[in-house]
């Protein structure tokens, strides 16, 4: 992939990803193919069914429900991201279609560095987001081993079993699952949102280098006073890479945006749950840690969206300023008119957010940390 290749690469490990140009035309394989995607689809439906079967079991008891539901919901907006991308790899295909477009390419060294370096973001943003997720995930598999606990048969999670694991071959074939299920969970998680992090700054790249071609339009000569190698399709061109701008932002919108708004409301809960049951762990137990670890990779997730958002709109935003620096008083009345028309546009500011609500800025974080901690307060004294 030329385009966010470790997260694609990621999903094509867990089968949820596969480039039509790299399909096998063996049978067997195919079929192993296919097998190997919806076992791993099972496994983790199962297991978020599971959790939520075991949390409206246990919905008398504040604590045991507070302990399953800050990683139900996790599971639960994991699958709706899931099933989200399996059903519409094709406008996937085609929104990475849009940046491979002629004139999205860079032309030179200064454009190619321009590229270079939102893409160099993203993947330092999927590894970040990868390694510590990932030193959650090994925190909380290692919780019942290493912790003292109240069962002889510990399991990481709380879920719903109709069967007894007092015998050790059924409880270590739940504890693989449990394994399985937070191993797999982790790598599609952080992938699903990184992919959304990693559209958003390639979108401010593409921005980044419109600007970079709107200031170069007009060139100075010394032995002239100006002079303007084709202007006029060069503007055009300007223009059409503005429309690309916001059809690969209306795309993003299509496909994410709605997913995320779940998440965002999930994360209000799961953030004021997560603090709860830390005050009820002992600071240097293993359930603190993987706790602490789980709390920094929710701020994480959230915070990572509510900035590249407000990048994208801030990016957007100074196509106006890189018009009006440049010397567009050489420019026909034409031209200006389509200048005029780009910087009006530009002006509004390009926004993800579904429907005008929950827009993804760092007012939506900020918004979202005082309702946790609010209802953080409110489930303290629901159990005093």
């Amino acid at each position: 992939m030329d385009i966010l290749p470790f997260n694609f690469r990621v999903l094509w490990f867990c089968g949820a990803w596969s480039e039509e140009n790299n399909n096998n035309n063996n049978f067997f394989i195919r079929f192993l193919s296919f097998c190997y995607r919806y076992v791993i689809v099972i496994l983790i439906y199962e297991f978020t069914i599971s959790e939520v079967i075991e949390l409206v079991r246990t919905h008398d008891d504040i604590e045991d429900m507070t302990e399953g539901l800050f990683l139900a919901l996790t599971y639960v907006a994991l699958c709706f991201k899931y099933g989200n991308f399996l059903a519409r790899q094709n406008e996937i295909s085609m929104l990475l279609d849009c940046f491979r477009r002629k004139t999205c390419q860079p032309r030179n060294f200064e454009e190619k560095m321009i590229l270079l370096k939102y893409d160099r973001k993203a993947k330092w943003c999927v590894r970040t987001f990868m390694s510590i997720s990932q030193a959650t995930c090994i925190a909380l598999i290692l919780a019942p081993v290493v912790g003292p606990q109240k069962t002889d048969r510990p399991l990481p999670f709380k879920t719903y079993l109709p069967y007894s694991i007092s015998n050790f071959y059924p409880y270590l074939a739940t504890y693989l699952q449990h394994v399985g299920a937070i191993f797999y969970g982790v790598l599609l998680n952080v992938s699903f949102d990184s992919l959304v992090y990693g559209f958003t700054l390639h979108t401010c790249g593409q921005i980044e280098l419109l600007c970079y071609r709107l200031s170069k339009l007009f060139k100075y000569h010394p032995d002239q006073y100006r002079i303007n190698l084709g202007k006029g399709a060069m503007i055009s061109e300007c223009v059409r890479h503005h429309l690309y701008v916001h059809e690969i932002v209306r795309r993003i919108k299509s496909l994410f945006v709605w997913t995320v708004t779940i998440l965002f409301i999930f994360s209000l809960v799961t953030l004021c749950t997560s603090i709860f049951q830390m005050s009820k762990k002992k600071i240097l137990s293993v359930e603190f840690l993987s706790l602490t670890l789980y709390l920094g990779c929710m701020l994480f997730q959230v915070f990572f969206y509510c900035w590249y958002g407000n990048e994208l709109q801030l990016k957007s935003k100074g196509i106006g300023d890189a018009i009006y620096l440049s010397d567009w008083t050489t420019a026909t009345t034409r031209d200006r008119r389509s200048l005029l028309f780009v910087m009006a546009i530009s002006q509004r500011g390009l926004k993800l957010s579904y429907y005008g609500i929950f827009n993804l800025a760092l007012d939506t974080f900020t918004w979202i940390l005082k309702t946790s901690y609010s209802a953080f307060n409110v489930l303290q004294q629901t159990s005093m």
